[in-house]
């Protein structure tokens, strides 16, 4: 009787010691993922969405890779580090720094009203990628594939090269086999844009000699 009474009692405190010793004590850190953590206490846990959870690891903004807007940002940023109301020394303006020929030939003429409207300047630059497809369609069509002075031509390319030095140096560069480069002011050749921005999908922007702005 004596033997089973002290098995039942041992019983509870082994259950207890087990309890305590699977526990998670104070000074131990779960591993979990920071993004399912609150940082406040009593604030309900944030759970990602599933876009959220994909984003490039390398940024701090969704991954737009070599869409439209990826070429789009991605040139804004080379140009002016994304900066809508930036001018250069040489009065270049703008998120995609602008020259006064580009503003007229899309149909802006005022610098101050470009300079305080970011729309604006991003059909700006969508205007002005249609104009430069119109000119270099036949070059784009003749071109695209070939490598010329160690540059593997595609249409971003050209459009991203025409944005630095206008489309009559990249007809040059091309026409001459790559023995012609020009080089903007600050002595960037056209080259270096066209191979940074090359295989991007510009197909959404449809070729058109009469392409203005509307905004």
């Amino acid at each position: 009787m004596i033997k089973r009474f002290m098995k039942l009692s041992v019983l509870p405190l082994l259950a207890a010691f087990i309890a305590v010793g699977f526990s998670p004590s104070k000074g131990v850190e779960r591993n979990s993922s920071s993004i399912f953590i609150s940082h406040i206490e009593g604030e309900q846990a944030y759970v990602p969405y599933e876009f959220e959870v994909n984003m490039n690891p390398k940024m701090d903004i969704p991954f737009l890779g070599k869409s439209y807007l990826g070429f789009s940002n991605d040139l804004g940023f080379s140009e002016s580090s994304g900066n809508y109301r930036a001018v250069n020394r040489l009065g270049y303006v703008g998120k995609y720094q602008f020259g006064w020929s580009a503003l007229k030939w899309v149909g802006i003429t005022s610098k101050r009203l470009f300079l305080n409207n970011p729309d604006l300047q991003e059909e700006a630059f969508t205007t002005l990628i249609s104009l430069n497809k119109w000119v270099l369609k036949d070059y784009i069509a003749q071109y695209r594939g070939q490598r010329i002075a160690g540059v593997q031509v595609t249409e971003s390319g050209i459009i991203a090269a025409a944005h630095l030095g206008g489309a009559g140096n990249v007809i040059k560069f091309l026409e001459s086999e790559g023995e012609n480069i020009f080089a903007d002011a600050n002595n960037v050749p056209i080259t270096k844009y066209m191979k940074h921005f090359s295989g991007y999908d510009l197909t959404s922007i449809i070729p058109d000699n009469n392409a203005r702005v509307t905004l």
